[in-house]
Protein backbone atom coordinates (compact mmCIF):
# COMPACT_ATOMS: atom_id res chain seq x y z
CA UNK A 1 0.00 0.00 0.00
CA UNK A 2 1.13 3.54 -0.74
CA UNK A 3 1.35 4.69 2.88
CA UNK A 4 3.70 1.83 3.76
CA UNK A 5 5.92 2.60 0.76
CA UNK A 6 6.13 6.16 2.03
CA UNK A 7 6.86 4.88 5.55
CA UNK A 8 9.75 2.74 4.34
CA UNK A 9 10.99 5.52 2.11
CA UNK A 10 11.28 7.82 5.10
CA UNK A 11 12.79 5.17 7.38
CA UNK A 12 15.39 3.69 5.05
CA UNK A 13 19.03 4.75 5.44
CA UNK A 14 21.24 4.44 2.37
CA UNK A 15 24.92 4.60 1.58
CA UNK A 16 25.98 1.38 3.36
CA UNK A 17 27.94 -1.37 1.63
CA UNK A 18 25.63 -4.40 1.65
CA UNK A 19 25.80 -8.07 0.67
CA UNK A 20 23.03 -10.66 0.38
CA UNK A 21 23.78 -14.17 1.66
CA UNK A 22 21.75 -17.39 1.72
CA UNK A 23 19.71 -19.61 -0.56
CA UNK A 24 17.00 -17.70 -2.41
CA UNK A 25 15.07 -20.87 -3.24
CA UNK A 26 14.33 -21.37 0.47
CA UNK A 27 13.59 -17.70 1.06
CA UNK A 28 16.27 -17.47 3.73
CA UNK A 29 18.42 -14.76 2.19
CA UNK A 30 19.52 -11.91 4.41
CA UNK A 31 21.21 -8.65 3.49
CA UNK A 32 23.99 -7.54 5.81
CA UNK A 33 26.81 -5.03 6.04
CA UNK A 34 29.96 -7.15 5.53
CA UNK A 35 32.33 -4.46 6.81
CA UNK A 36 30.94 -5.05 10.30
CA UNK A 37 31.89 -8.74 10.39
CA UNK A 38 35.13 -10.70 10.65
CA UNK A 39 36.49 -13.99 11.97
CA UNK A 40 36.10 -12.85 15.59
CA UNK A 41 32.52 -11.63 15.29
CA UNK A 42 29.87 -12.76 17.77
CA UNK A 43 26.90 -14.10 15.79
CA UNK A 44 23.62 -15.44 17.18
CA UNK A 45 21.00 -16.94 14.90
CA UNK A 46 17.51 -17.47 16.26
CA UNK A 47 15.50 -19.89 14.14
CA UNK A 48 16.88 -22.79 12.09
CA UNK A 49 13.92 -24.24 10.22
CA UNK A 50 14.89 -26.42 7.27
CA UNK A 51 17.72 -24.35 5.86
CA UNK A 52 20.79 -22.62 7.28
CA UNK A 53 22.44 -21.57 4.03
CA UNK A 54 22.77 -18.04 5.43
CA UNK A 55 24.75 -19.31 8.41
CA UNK A 56 26.91 -21.46 6.12
CA UNK A 57 27.61 -18.38 4.01
CA UNK A 58 28.68 -16.42 7.09
CA UNK A 59 31.20 -19.11 8.00
CA UNK A 60 32.50 -19.38 4.44
CA UNK A 61 32.90 -15.63 3.97
CA UNK A 62 34.09 -14.51 7.39
CA UNK A 63 35.25 -17.64 9.20
CA UNK A 64 33.25 -16.65 12.27
CA UNK A 65 31.51 -18.90 14.77
CA UNK A 66 27.71 -18.94 14.79
CA UNK A 67 25.47 -19.85 17.73
CA UNK A 68 22.21 -21.28 16.39
CA UNK A 69 19.09 -21.57 18.56
CA UNK A 70 15.94 -23.56 17.78
CA UNK A 71 14.04 -25.92 20.10
CA UNK A 72 11.62 -27.27 17.49
CA UNK A 73 11.73 -30.80 16.04
CA UNK A 74 12.28 -29.22 12.62
CA UNK A 75 15.33 -27.29 13.75
CA UNK A 76 16.81 -30.23 15.65
CA UNK A 77 16.41 -32.47 12.60
CA UNK A 78 18.09 -29.90 10.37
CA UNK A 79 21.06 -29.47 12.69
CA UNK A 80 21.55 -33.24 12.86
CA UNK A 81 22.31 -33.40 9.12
CA UNK A 82 25.95 -34.28 8.30
CA UNK A 83 26.51 -31.11 6.25
CA UNK A 84 25.63 -29.01 9.27
CA UNK A 85 28.26 -30.49 11.56
CA UNK A 86 30.68 -27.60 11.19
CA UNK A 87 33.12 -26.79 14.01
CA UNK A 88 32.06 -23.14 13.69
CA UNK A 89 28.45 -24.01 14.54
CA UNK A 90 27.26 -24.18 18.13
CA UNK A 91 23.69 -25.45 18.25
CA UNK A 92 21.47 -24.89 21.27
CA UNK A 93 18.02 -26.59 21.26
CA UNK A 94 16.39 -23.62 22.97
CA UNK A 95 14.21 -20.81 21.74
CA UNK A 96 15.07 -17.14 21.98
CA UNK A 97 12.61 -15.18 24.11
CA UNK A 98 12.40 -12.11 26.33
CA UNK A 99 12.84 -14.28 29.43
CA UNK A 100 14.31 -17.68 30.22
CA UNK A 101 12.05 -20.61 31.03
CA UNK A 102 9.62 -22.19 28.60
CA UNK A 103 7.61 -21.01 25.65
CA UNK A 104 4.49 -22.42 24.02
CA UNK A 105 4.53 -22.90 20.27
CA UNK A 106 2.05 -24.10 17.68
CA UNK A 107 2.88 -26.99 15.36
CA UNK A 108 3.41 -26.26 11.65
CA UNK A 109 0.48 -25.65 9.35
CA UNK A 110 -0.20 -28.33 6.69
CA UNK A 111 2.53 -28.14 4.05
CA UNK A 112 4.74 -25.93 6.24
CA UNK A 113 7.62 -26.64 8.64
CA UNK A 114 7.66 -23.64 10.98
CA UNK A 115 6.71 -23.90 14.63
CA UNK A 116 5.46 -20.53 15.81
CA UNK A 117 4.46 -18.61 18.93
CA UNK A 118 0.90 -17.98 17.82
CA UNK A 119 -0.85 -15.25 19.78
CA UNK A 120 -4.35 -16.68 19.30
CA UNK A 121 -4.23 -19.51 21.86
CA UNK A 122 -3.27 -22.32 19.46
CA UNK A 123 0.29 -22.60 20.79
CA UNK A 124 0.18 -25.53 23.22
CA UNK A 125 3.53 -27.37 22.97
CA UNK A 126 6.15 -26.18 25.45
CA UNK A 127 9.83 -25.78 24.62
CA UNK A 128 12.75 -24.44 26.66
CA UNK A 129 13.80 -20.88 25.96
CA UNK A 130 16.43 -18.34 27.06
CA UNK A 131 16.75 -14.60 26.87
CA UNK A 132 19.57 -13.04 24.87
CA UNK A 133 21.44 -11.66 27.88
CA UNK A 134 21.54 -15.07 29.57
CA UNK A 135 22.85 -16.71 26.41
CA UNK A 136 25.55 -14.07 26.06
CA UNK A 137 26.54 -14.61 29.68
CA UNK A 138 27.06 -18.34 29.15
CA UNK A 139 29.74 -17.57 26.55
CA UNK A 140 31.13 -14.51 28.28
CA UNK A 141 30.09 -12.14 25.50
CA UNK A 142 29.58 -8.44 26.15
CA UNK A 143 28.09 -7.60 22.76
CA UNK A 144 26.69 -9.20 19.60
CA UNK A 145 27.96 -8.29 16.14
CA UNK A 146 25.04 -9.91 14.32
CA UNK A 147 21.72 -11.11 15.72
CA UNK A 148 19.29 -12.83 13.36
CA UNK A 149 15.69 -13.27 14.51
CA UNK A 150 13.63 -15.56 12.29
CA UNK A 151 11.46 -16.90 15.09
CA UNK A 152 7.86 -16.68 13.96
CA UNK A 153 6.36 -14.06 16.22
CA UNK A 154 8.81 -13.88 19.15
CA UNK A 155 10.96 -11.19 17.55
CA UNK A 156 8.92 -8.30 18.93
CA UNK A 157 9.34 -9.13 22.61
CA UNK A 158 13.05 -9.80 22.11
CA UNK A 159 13.56 -6.41 20.46
CA UNK A 160 11.76 -4.77 23.38
CA UNK A 161 13.99 -6.68 25.80
CA UNK A 162 17.33 -5.87 24.15
CA UNK A 163 16.40 -2.21 23.85
CA UNK A 164 15.23 -1.99 27.47
CA UNK A 165 18.34 -3.75 28.76
CA UNK A 166 20.60 -1.86 26.35
CA UNK A 167 22.13 -5.00 24.87
CA UNK A 168 24.89 -4.04 22.45
CA UNK A 169 23.84 -5.44 19.08
CA UNK A 170 25.75 -3.98 16.13
CA UNK A 171 23.64 -5.52 13.37
CA UNK A 172 20.11 -6.89 13.64
CA UNK A 173 18.31 -9.03 11.05
CA UNK A 174 14.63 -9.50 11.86
CA UNK A 175 11.85 -11.33 10.04
CA UNK A 176 8.74 -9.38 11.04
CA UNK A 177 5.95 -11.92 10.95
CA UNK A 178 2.46 -10.54 10.60
CA UNK A 179 -0.36 -12.08 8.63
CA UNK A 180 1.54 -15.37 8.50
CA UNK A 181 1.59 -15.83 12.29
CA UNK A 182 -1.93 -15.74 13.64
CA UNK A 183 -2.56 -12.95 16.12
CA UNK A 184 0.44 -10.87 14.99
CA UNK A 185 -0.42 -7.53 13.39
CA UNK A 186 1.44 -5.21 11.03
CA UNK A 187 1.21 -2.48 13.68
CA UNK A 188 3.62 -4.51 15.86
CA UNK A 189 6.25 -4.42 13.13
CA UNK A 190 5.79 -0.69 12.67
CA UNK A 191 6.15 -0.06 16.40
CA UNK A 192 9.27 -2.25 16.54
CA UNK A 193 10.88 -0.34 13.68
CA UNK A 194 10.10 3.01 15.26
CA UNK A 195 11.50 1.84 18.61
CA UNK A 196 14.69 0.68 16.92
CA UNK A 197 14.97 4.00 15.11
CA UNK A 198 14.51 5.91 18.37
CA UNK A 199 17.33 3.84 19.91
CA UNK A 200 19.90 4.60 17.23
CA UNK A 201 19.25 1.77 14.77
CA UNK A 202 19.03 2.49 11.06
CA UNK A 203 17.07 0.38 8.60
CA UNK A 204 19.44 -0.43 5.73
CA UNK A 205 17.59 -3.25 3.99
CA UNK A 206 13.96 -4.28 3.57
CA UNK A 207 13.10 -7.31 1.46
CA UNK A 208 9.56 -8.60 2.04
CA UNK A 209 9.43 -9.50 5.77
CA UNK A 210 13.21 -9.49 6.23
CA UNK A 211 14.65 -6.29 7.71
CA UNK A 212 18.23 -5.37 8.55
CA UNK A 213 19.18 -2.67 11.04
CA UNK A 214 22.57 -1.27 11.96
CA UNK A 215 23.29 0.42 15.27
CA UNK A 216 24.95 3.80 15.10
CA UNK A 217 26.47 3.26 18.53
CA UNK A 218 30.21 2.68 18.65
CA UNK A 219 31.40 0.13 21.19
Amino acid sequence: MLRFKVFYGLLMSRGYELATLGDQSYGVQWTICPKLLNANSVVYSGGVGEDISFEHALVQRFGCKVVLCDPSPTGIKTMALPQNQLPQFQFLPVGLAARSGSIKMASPKPGDFSWSAQADGTATTEFPCMDVVSLMGENGYKHIDLLKLDIEGCEYEIIDDILERKVKVRQLCADFDYGYVRGVRRSQAIRAMLKLRANGYRLVSHEAANHTFISEAIF
